[in-house]
């Protein structure tokens, strides 16, 4: 027997755009989801009247939007603006509102560095990357000179992100601030891990040279570089590249062949142009 999914309210015409999440939504149903799946991300600014006034026009659904303008009007929180939603819509079970209601509540906790670096976390995480970078530089700018953990943290993922973009000598100086921060073992092996991708081979052998402190956790780097170049071998895009190389080869006297090299390689590389530019979407 197939399941019936009942829905509440009318399936909006035109949809309400949730900004912060890079999402269009059509239906109650669709706003209820994302308020479970990105319950740690849910602050004040998901209580806005214009989401109310969707609910009303767009979806038909003028009692919910009555009772959130009620919770807004009585400065309720966001825990009570979110509860309301999914308990009129009934698409969750009980414990399920409770658990989202119990993580947006401790997330209400954080100070708002913490939160504003769990937002700039969620767009590293969706592959929007410059805005992220961008978020993660106005949060370093105000953060005060006690959080020092926190700087740590910020600086890593602005590294991190530089690396996402082939900006690899940019993210080894955010893993050397990072380092510098706070010591870990981890920041220094990531910071020789970028300027190893930055490098030459001889350049790098060179600076390793001259900075015999960094010898072990060179070795370390080493053996990751390893791994991650044993997994390309294995990967499509590798066995891609390898069959190119055999059109080329074949095509050295037959320029049927060779067409066929030009024409995949010129397909391959612009899917990886395509991909690229995605990430500053």
């Amino acid at each position: 027997m197939s399941r019936i999914i009942l829905g509440t309210g009318e399936r909006a015409a035109e949809p309400y755009c949730m900004e912060r999440f890079y999402v269009n939504l059509y239906s109650v149903e669709e706003l209820c989801y994302l308020l479970v799946e990105k319950a740690e991300l849910l602050d004040r600014d998901i209580m806005r009247r214009d989401l109310a006034e969707w609910l009303d026009k767009a979806c038909g659904l003028e009692q919910l939007a009555h009772a959130l303008y009620s919770v807004m009007n009585q400065n309720g929180s966001t825990v009570a603006f979110v509860g309301t939603i999914l308990e009129y819509v009934n698409l969750y079970p009980a414990e399920t509102i409770a658990e989202t209601e119990r993580t947006i509540r401790e997330n209400e906790g954080l100070n708002p560095f913490e939160r504003g670096k769990a937002k700039a976390d969620y767009m590293l995480a969706n592959g929007k990357y410059q805005t992220a970078l961008s978020q993660y530089g106005r949060l370093l700018k105000r953060l005060p000179d006690g959080e020092t953990s926190l700087r740590a943290r910020l600086l890593h993922n602005m590294g991190v992100v530089c690396a996402k973009l082939f900006m690899f000598a940019r993210a080894a100086a955010y893993f050397m601030e990072a380092y510098e921060t706070e010591a870990s073992e981890e920041e220094l092996e990531m910071y020789l891990a970028a300027l190893r991708m930055h490098y030459g081979d001889r350049e790098y052998i060179a600076y390793i040279a001259e900075h015999p402190e960094y010898h072990n956790a060179s070795l370390k780097v080493e053996r990751q570089m390893e791994r991650a170049y044993g997994q390309f071998e294995g990967s499509d895009e590798n066995r891609m590249l390898v069959t190119l190389q055999v059109f080329k080869e074949e095509g050295n006297g037959t320029s049927g062949v060779s067409a066929q090299y030009y024409h995949e390689m010129e397909k391959l590389a612009n899917g990886l142009k395509d991909a690229y530019r995605d990430m500053y979407h």
